[in-house]
């Protein structure tokens, strides 16, 4: 195909960031954009020469012919979109949560192998140029012996009627996941596990450490705290090497003679959202080969995560 004709849903500020990326690809000819916001629709139809605007989905899937649908709609809405586009067999690029808790996942997940829709959630994380550096980094040097990821969350800075019930009763799957999906992808499946937490506001927790041992031998550890001022990390340990990512963009290694260095990301990490053009690239190969390469994460995928989230949180 000359140009792939992709479909977007949602006009908020992560729909704009990926447009920032599509909008440097030739080969990505972003056919439609829909929105119940049709104002804010029409604002990024105009920056980015979007030719065609609807304040509906079932307007924009049935006047353009679409070879993708990126679903870059808010938390408590992705569920509902993607049950419904997925009998259309199409592939889509669903942005992170795909559900708000494992049985929404694993539903949406069943409902596509059931239609054969190819499908990619979109933890960009997983696409940091410093992420591949430093486990490149860590594999010269032996094997990757820990895997150290705090997740702590600002619960108190968040408005309190920005979020529904729902999505703040699940929120370590609505957005911690962000960081638990790090666990996987840097220690590999787990083995076995020991969590333990308690709870200080939020019904369903919001401390949480957990001690784990992936099915490669490395160990793992996951702390989170919602009410404490902190942030998002990763330390990685290997043989006579560790390299630390804090915050999640900058990464730093140290040699065994406690000499550090500095990670530099890949430019286009600098110059978009981090992960966010290697993922565009990952969703395109998806839709020319119908198949998602390594580090790329199906529902299937986003489900496994939302199982380790579960077990953190039992």
């Amino acid at each position: 195909m000359s140009k792939i004709n992709l479909g977007i849903i949602g006009a908020g500020y992560i729909a704009n960031e990926h447009l920032k990326v599509l909008n440097e690809i030739d080969t990505v000819h972003v056919k439609g954009l829909a929105s119940r916001t049709y104002s804010r629709a029409k604002q990024l139809a105009k920056i980015y020469n979007i030719e065609k605007t609807y304040v509906n989905i079932d307007s924009l899937i049935n006047e353009c012919e679409l070879d993708g649908i990126m679903i870059l709609v808010s938390v408590d809405q992705i569920f509902d979109v993607t049950n419904k586009l997925i009998p259309l067999k199409i592939p889509l690029f669903i942005e992170k949560p795909a559900g708000l808790n494992p049985s929404e996942t694993k539903k949406l997940a069943t409902k596509a192998d059931n239609f054969g829709t190819k499908n990619m959630v979109g933890y960009n994380r997983r696409y940091y140029s410093i992420f591949e550096k430093g486990m490149d980094i860590i594999k010269s040097s032996g094997k990757l012996l820990g895997v150290q990821i705090e997740g702590h969350e600002r619960l108190w800075k968040i408005p309190k009627n920005k979020f529904s019930k729902k999505v703040k009763e699940n929120w370590i799957y609505a957005n911690s996941t962000h960081t638990i999906d790090l666990l996987r992808f840097f220690g590999g499946e787990i083995k076995s596990s020991y969590s333990l937490n308690k709870s200080i506001n939020e019904t369903n927790g919001d401390q949480f450490t957990s001690s784990i041992e992936f099915k490669s031998g490395t160990l793992g550890t996951y702390i989170s705290n919602w009410f404490s001022p902190g942030g998002w990390s990763v330390k990685l340990y290997g043989e006579g090497v560790s390299v630390l990512f804090s915050p999640l963009e900058k990464g730093v290694w140290t040699n065994s003679d406690f000499e550090k260095f500095d990670i530099l990301p890949d430019k286009r990490d600098t110059v978009f959202k981090p992960g966010f053009f290697a993922q565009a690239e990952s969703f395109i190969d998806l839709i020319i080969n119908g198949s998602l390469e390594y580090p790329g994460q199906n529902l299937e995928g986003a489900h496994k995560t939302m199982l380790v989230a579960k077990g953190i949180k039992s």
